[in-house]
């Protein structure tokens, strides 16, 4: 009788990130440096460059990521100027995950902060534009009375907008200064 072949393979989830980078050997070290990631594999294409497929492990979670190839439709965020999909992750240490990104070029968009619904959370957009959420559980605390014209109704919840994320440590890519560049000259040259 043959032997059953597992559908899943050992060691991952039902469902696995896939995440498409532009400069995938400089995300694999950041996430080496930040979430302290294992890699486990990592295939190249036949110019040595390329990533064609890298697992990583962050904690007990196996990721995916390649480097994004323009000539097959397949572009990182960088290449659309945003992401739809956001990653989440729970871990002990989340206050020196939140240091460490910062620190190799992480943009906040929710600073860091104990929540009123139980966590310490923080979300941020790593330097090849994918969101990454953190958080630990924590005591809950009580709501603060609701003051609409100066605060969020919760005085230990970080403040956040979703229309007016400050991504303060994200560098505009080339193509958007030149354009806010642009924008400006044009305004400045109007009679």
């Amino acid at each position: 009788m043959p032997k059953k072949i597992a559908s899943v393979p050992k060691g991952y989830k039902t469902v696995t990130p896939e995440l498409v980078v532009r400069g995938a050997d400089a995300a694999i070290a950041f996430y080496q440096d930040v979430f302290d990631a294992t890699v486990l594999s990592c295939m190249k294409a036949e110019d040595e460059i390329t990533v064609l497929q890298a697992e990583i492990k962050i904690g007990t979670s196996i990721l995916r990521l390649s480097d994004e190839m323009p000539a097959f439709g397949i572009y990182s965020p960088l290449g659309y100027g945003g992401t739809a999909v956001g990653i989440h992750i729970y871990h002990d240490t989340t206050d020196e995950i939140w240091d460490r990104a910062l620190t190799n070029g992480a943009g906040i968009l929710v600073s860091l902060a104990d929540t009123a619904w139980g966590e310490r959370y923080g979300k941020f957009i790593d330097p090849f534009g994918h969101v990454w959420s953190i958080s630990r559980r924590i005591a809950k605390s009580k709501p603060v009375p609701v003051n609409r014209d100066t605060d969020i109704g919760n005085a230990v919840a970080p403040a956040f907008s979703v229309h007016e994320p400050h991504a303060d440590h994200t560098a505009l890519s080339g193509e958007k200064e030149m354009s806010l560049q642009a924008t400006e000259f044009g305004k400045s040259n109007v009679a």
